[in-house]
């Protein structure tokens, strides 16, 4: 089961632009280190979709557009974890590989939307899980991130 600050996260984010697997890296490790590895980010993933909050998709290389993927839930995270058109996936892309990869895209759902619109914005509820880098806390004042 999600962490819910990772989700509450992971939707906040995901509300506002697609999503690439690198940022699911990127916020467990930060929210959830404890429980981070790659099989952990493809249980987030495919929790997040099961839940019914995100799409899977990518880009399109014939119309440079998102696009979902019409396929099923064990071939989507197939091609994550083990890459797909030509870019590598979850379970052997090295660190640097994970943050440029366009092998996957999440998109939100309207039920993700209305998720987060409940939720609100995590960091006035749990405050700022980078405050304590200046390169990429939040603007704002909120509460102290407890990890």
């Amino acid at each position: 089961m999600i962490d819910k600050r990772l989700e509450h996260f992971l939707l906040y984010d995901l509300s506002d632009d697609w999503m690439p697997v690198g940022a699911f890296v990127f916020f467990m490790r930060q929210i959830t280190p404890s429980g981070y590895s790659s099989t952990a980010v493809l249980d987030v993933i495919a929790e997040l979709a099961t839940k019914g909050y995100l799409e899977y998709g990518g880009w399109s290389r014939d119309t440079g557009t998102w696009e979902p993927w019409k396929v099923s839930n064990e071939v989507a995270l197939d091609r994550i974890a083990n890459g797909f058109d030509g870019e590598p996936g979850l379970l052997a892309g090295t660190d640097r590989q994970l943050v440029d990869t366009e092998v996957f895209q999440a998109g939100i759902t309207a039920a993700g939307r209305r998720r987060i619109a409940e939720l609100g914005n995590p960091f006035e509820v749990y405050g700022d899980p980078w405050e304590t880098d200046p390169s990429l806390r939040a603007e704002g004042k909120f509460p102290r991130w407890n990890p």
